[in-house]
């Protein structure tokens, strides 16, 4: 499969949001997280920082105020 592990960075701490997700969508309110059987996540006031496909990996950051 073709999932990618997506984590929250805040400063030096990775906080894992979701391990196998098929989707992410930056919104106006932050990033949705969607898996392939459909369960969503939510992480408000996020934007995409790096996405590495090569290691399955989507690192989100906080939003600028």
């Amino acid at each position: 499969m073709c999932e990618s592990a997506v984590y929250m960075i805040r400063g030096e701490v990775r906080l894992l949001v979701m391990q196998e997700a098929a989707k992410v969508v930056i919104t106006d309110e932050g990033a949705v997280v969607v898996d392939a059987l459909g369960e969503r996540k939510i992480v408000e006031d996020a934007d995409l920082l790096e996405a590495n496909l090569i290691k399955h990996e989507i690192l989100l950051k906080p939003r600028s105020s």
